[in-house]
């Protein structure tokens, strides 16, 4: 292990972390180059009658979206996946990556999902089975040894610019925080955001666990952050309500002022611009039982589904249209719709071949949908 003398370094130890190969920038992490076999190339989406209303223009295609480019849907282990694509030159060129990996839960991984009107289960194939099994083999210290290895090559894929949202819950998210502060730099720490909702079971003893959190990192100290583009309602938290917008310009407008940090000067806020949403995220529901049904245009009874507005809020934040935006557990394939619908070029891949083939649905289903790759 090599020596670090920054006073401010801190570094999650686990069993058999330096083992065969290393991890983090001490030392590279060994980088296989597996070329990516084409599958198909889709040129052609189906034609829908329903057009969601905040899919981007199809007459304003984004000024940095190369005509000739085509998204990539991947199926394959995402370590081998995102060190090819490291070796294919695609290092630094990634504006904004999320992803909602496992959770070490315990999960059996079987897919369960909707075809037509009949709901059905998906197990695990012999890949998929082998993959899961090294993964948790060895307990705690296996899924660290995984994740750790898969956020250093997402940060080596990150623009300078870029940033990354990773979404866990209790489970394991107090490793992964720490594990993120060695490899992004405890500076480059951004947001713990705290997604609630009400949805879900009630246990009988204890206070029931009614949220996840999903952690924010950029990859420099000058991340692209949208704010304009996710304000919501003055009135959405109570302590925000609309009644202390008092005052009325000479246009008719209601807005409050408040005095700067210099206690001198004042800024004044317009109850119609709305303000950038707190950390803690109420107002956009968890997709089951019930709120999934009134959310039925999107919900595939995906086991591990989340909401479009989730992803719309976090796209909208920390990309630009034409940003290449990623998720290498893309799962139903929620990060790549939503990224389709808001003009952004996008690189999804899945172990589960099933969830690819559900993802490639989903993507062929959207209005006016750009050229699609399939590889594995």
């Amino acid at each position: 292990m090599a020596e670090n003398n920054n006073k401010k370094y801190v570094e999650l130890i686990w069993h058999q972390k330096y083992d065969k190969i290393d991890l983090g920038s001490k030392m590279p992490i060994e980088k296989p180059n597996l070329v990516l076999q084409k599958v198909e190339t889709i040129n052609e989406p189906r034609i829908k009658a329903d057009k969601t209303a905040w899919v981007f223009p199809e007459d304003e295609w984004p000024k940095d979206y190369p005509k000739d480019w085509k998204n990539m849907l991947i199926w394959g282990d995402n370590k081998l996946v995102m060190s090819s694509l490291i070796k294919q030159g695609w290092a630094g060129k990634i504006n904004l990556i999320y992803i909602d990996p496992p959770f070490f839960t315990g999960s059996d991984f079987t897919i369960r999902t909707k075809l037509g009107d009949e709901q059905i289960e998906k197990e695990p194939s012999i890949i998929e089975e082998r993959a899961y099994n090294d993964t948790w083999s060895g307990g705690i210290a296996s899924y660290l040894k995984y994740m750790y290895e898969r956020l250093v090559l997402m940060r080596d894929l990150l623009a300078e610019n870029g940033s990354i949202y990773v979404h866990l819950d209790w489970h394991v998210g107090h490793y992964v925080k720490v594990m993120m502060d060695e490899i992004f730099g405890y500076e480059n720490f951004r947001n713990e955001i705290v997604w609630c909702y009400a949805q879900g079971g009630r246990p009988k003893d204890y206070f029931p666990n009614k949220h996840d959190v999903i952690f924010l990192y950029s990859k420099s100290a000058n991340p692209n952050f949208n704010k304009d583009m996710i304000k919501i309602p003055y009135d959405l938290y109570s302590e925000k309500s609309s009644s202390s917008f008092t005052k009325v310009d000479e246009n008719g407008r209601r807005y409050k002022e408040i005095y700067g940090s210099d206690k001198k000067s004042k800024y004044k806020y317009y109850m119609d611009e709305g303000k950038i949403p707190f950390d803690w995220w109420t107002d956009i529901p968890k997709m089951t039982g019930r709120t999934a049904a009134s959310l039925e245009s999107e919900y595939l009874f995906f086991d591990t589904q989340k909401p479009e507005a989730l992803l719309k809020r976090i796209i909208l934040a920390s990309s630009n249209p034409g940003d290449i935006v990623a998720d290498f557990f893309c799962g139903s394939g929620t990060t790549l719709a939503v990224a389709e619908k808001l003009g952004r070029r996008w690189i999804g891949s899945d172990l589960s071949k099933f969830a690819i083939q559900v993802t490639r649905k989903r993507l062929l289903d959207i209005y006016n949908s750009k050229d699609l790759q399939v590889n594995e």
